[in-house]
């Protein structure tokens, strides 16, 4: 399996499912790839931010996450639960510590998205007062879908949640995943 996304990514979906709607979360993580599938434990494995998995398993288990909740915003609505939520407060450590604010965040944006996936390049295109632009250069080779445009866009919206802020209006202008070379916010 190759090592595209920190499994930081993945405990945030099992984690949402969990909260969202209880039940046990084996039917969503059976079958997502044959090396999983062989471990003796693999939602340990998953729920582990040390861990690596492909961006193929991310985008089945965000898919199944999706039809399980009947919610075709559901990965946007996880990335918020990513930024807001107690469940993810080494992220937020990490982002408090190293950046202290939003602007600081978007000036290392890729310095801190090569932490926790290697799927895109994050180019900060433009930074205004009240604004930014960024761009997202997605991975052509790897195995990716809207939802994972959608939870880039829940967690950048509520990343100002961190310093106790409230969401960001976030304004997709083009998208990757509908024929543009790049996602831009």
């Amino acid at each position: 399996m190759e090592k595209e996304t920190s499994c930081i990514n993945v405990r945030v979906v099992l984690d949402y499912i969990e909260e969202h709607h209880p039940g046990d979360t084996t039917s969503l993580i059976k079958g997502l790839d044959p090396e999983l599938d062989g471990m003796t434990n693999p939602e340990s494995f998953l729920r582990d931010p040390n861990n690596w998995v492909s961006c193929a398993v991310v985008s089945r288990l965000f898919a199944r996450a999706r039809k399980l909740l009947g919610d075709e915003n559901a990965a946007f609505k996880m990335g918020r639960y990513a930024a807001e939520k107690v469940s993810l407060g080494y992220a937020q450590r990490i982002f408090v510590k190293a950046c202290w604010s939003y602007r600081t965040v978007l000036k290392h944006a890729q310095k801190i998205n090569d932490k926790w996936n290697r799927s895109k390049k994050v180019e900060l295109v433009a930074f205004k007062r009240n604004g930014a632009v960024v761009r997202l250069h997605w991975d052509k080779t790897m195995a990716l879908t809207k939802d994972n445009c959608l939870y880039y866009q829940g967690a950048s919206s509520s990343l100002p949640a961190v310093w106790g802020g409230g969401p960001l209006d976030l304004e997709e202008t083009c998208c990757f995943f509908e024929g543009a070379p790049y996602c831009e916010y």
